[in-house]
């Protein structure tokens, strides 16, 4: 979605701002349709699920429920999202996450969503609600946990020991109206290797089997943690070649197929987030001023690393420098660094987005942060700037799909 300076100026202008984000919908679509197409290749049965967490703008969701996707949701505030502002059913939304309050998961499992409990306390909740309504079937998914490689046990779920398969089944029987559709699992701090997901993917197997034998699991739930398309700058900080999508439908999807390779296998469902959303959004950002202190020089924009800081490894965001047109042939003063920082809006000496970027940069510069559509934003907090307008690009045409927040939307809630 490359924009000219003047085309970033006149986005600016519309909301008063020297800074947006950008948001393409056709490369959204497109990263959708490889993913999907890779997994139904390899075995029909599959069906994607979007992680509202990743990114819940509601012309993402609601772009991704045209194509038939399915939500993903982890909280009461992403379900109202995706059920009542988006439109999806309860039957296409997957609710996960370890802590919910009674009252929500009463109300997911009598709409009929299909919640993946997360913890004992979970199934003790859920229990409560199939004996308060005895005349009601209900069906739900378990998060399990186990070893895998490259990525260890995570915190989150059951662990798939045989006692608590046996506790599961238990717990199942005695209810006689619920019943456990398949199992979930996701590791979030694993490498994203074809390693880690093949590991993954044996370990809901072999679950599978020992929970359900012969009858087979309705559907089996690989999570998600998919890596995506993605610079070359960025690529290298893995350490690793990122797996494309058809090397993870091989490892995963194959799988699948090969275990159940008769018709009326199990349905197999991932939650897809950075994997669909993360390079079809940039930030962008008009630099203010440009200062040199003690050796140092410091580009200035509106904006923080709040804003990009998303990756817990740490990783930096690959950026893009789109010159004011009347300053492109200038060069630096010999006393000037040879880099620069860029740093942000707020009043903290740490707030840094990313430092020692060779070459040149004045005040005027816009700087586009890239792959900035997953965590950034969502994660943003009202610490002393409100988040910054979305503009979203559609077969050509460019409209705003969030308006700059402010003070009024900021204490809204406060006495």
């Amino acid at each position: 979605m490359p924009l000219t300076h003047a085309q970033m100026r006149s986005l600016a202008e519309q909301e008063g701002l020297s800074s947006f984000y950008l948001l393409d919908l056709d490369a959204l679509e497109q990263n959708y349709r490889r993913l999907r197409d890779a997994f139904v290749d390899t075995y029909a049965s599959t069906q994607l699920a979007y992680s509202f967490k990743t990114n819940y703008t509601p012309a993402i969701c609601s772009a991704l429920k045209q194509l038939g996707c399915w939500a993903e949701v982890v909280s009461e505030l992403e379900y109202d999202i995706a059920t009542k502002t988006v439109g999806f059913d309860a039957a296409s939304t997957l609710v996960n996450g370890p802590v919910h309050e009674p009252s929500f998961v009463r109300r997911v499992l009598l709409d009929g969503a299909l919640f993946n409990l997360d913890a004992w306390y979970l199934l003790d909740v859920a229990a409560q609600v199939c004996r308060d309504y005895p005349q009601r079937e209900f069906r739900v998914g378990v998060r399990l946990t186990f070893p895998i490689e490259e990525g260890g046990f995570s915190r989150f779920g059951i662990e798939s020991s045989p006692e608590n398969l046996d506790r599961l089944a238990a717990w199942q029987q005695a209810l006689g109206n619920c019943r456990i559709a398949g199992f979930h699992s996701h590791y979030s701090n694993s490498s994203r290797s074809l390693t880690s997901f093949r590991s993954r993917v044996e370990g809901l197997l072999s679950a599978s089997a020992a929970f359900f034998g012969p009858d087979r699991p309705e559907l089996i739930n690989i999570g998600g943690g998919f890596l995506g398309e993605m610079p070359a700058s960025l690529a290298h900080q893995y350490g690793e070649t990122p797996p494309t999508f058809e090397d993870y439908a091989a490892q995963v999807a194959d799988a699948v197929r090969r275990a159940y390779p008769d018709a009326g296998g199990p349905m197999l469902l991932a939650e897809p987030g950075t994997a669909i959303v993360a390079n079809t959004m940039v930030f962008v950002c008009r630099v203010l001023e440009v200062k040199n202190l003690g050796g140092r020089r410091l580009a200035l924009i509106d904006g923080s690393k709040n804003n990009v800081k998303f990756k817990k490894q740490g990783e930096t965001l690959p950026i893009e420098i789109v010159r004011e047109p009347d300053a492109s042939t200038r060069s630096s003063p010999a006393d000037e660094a040879p880099t620069f920082d860029v740093v942000g809006n707020t009043c903290i000496e740490k707030d840094v987005l990313c430092s020692s970027v060779p070459g040149t940069i004045a005040s005027g510069d816009y700087i586009v942060f890239q792959y900035a559509g997953g965590y950034s934003h969502v994660l943003k907090q009202p610490f002393i700037h409100p988040c910054q307008p979305i503009y979203a690009t559609q077969k050509g045409t460019t409209r705003l799909v969030k308006r700059k927040e402010t003070v009024e939307d900021i204490l809204a809630t406060y006495l």
